[in-house]
């Protein structure tokens, strides 16, 4: 049985559980994290997990340039997705957010700090666990997509 805990930071808040969340995962095959620099506004990036040249996205990650402030977002997720929750280690998070329909639909999280300790696990470790609805996926980077993880840290915290 997990144990659960909920401690508020900020807008935030941090979920404690139980069980052995801090093992790394393997890498999904064909998955990797991507970096993307906007190329209308080069003071925006982009960090997705996906599949190379497909629209196959469970995860994104964006923010400007030495804002510390990052977002989530998942394309056509559940329709009332309100928040989500993500581990790297012993670092969880759970962020609330909201989600638009427009085509298909979108959540957007609430910011999460660049400097917190989920994103530096993250950064550490080259991968996350993201549980939405109850679903968790986990996504771990090849040696290049841990690069990628590291440069959009940076990107976004320098």
């Amino acid at each position: 049985m997990k144990q659960r805990m909920m401690i508020a930071v900020g807008g935030a808040a941090m979920l404690v559980l139980g069980g052995n969340a801090s093992a790394a995962p393997a890498v999904n095959d064909g998955y990797d994290w991507t970096m993307r620099v906007n190329e209308d506004r080069v003071s925006d990036a982009i960090l997705a997990y996906e599949v190379d040249g497909t629209d196959d996205q469970p995860l994104n990650f964006r923010c400007e340039q030495g804002g510390n402030r990052i977002f989530a977002g998942i394309s056509g997720g559940a329709p009332d997705l309100t928040a989500i929750e993500l581990a790297s280690g012993s670092a969880k998070l759970r962020v609330s957010g909201k989600t638009e329909i427009d085509e298909m639909p979108f959540f957007r999280s609430q910011e999460i700090a660049g400097g917190s300790p989920l994103i530096r696990a993250f950064a550490a470790n080259g991968w996350l666990r993201m549980t939405a609805k109850g679903r968790a996926i986990d996504m771990a980077a090849t040696a290049t997509g841990k690069q990628a993880i590291a440069r959009f840290v940076d990107f976004c915290t320098r």
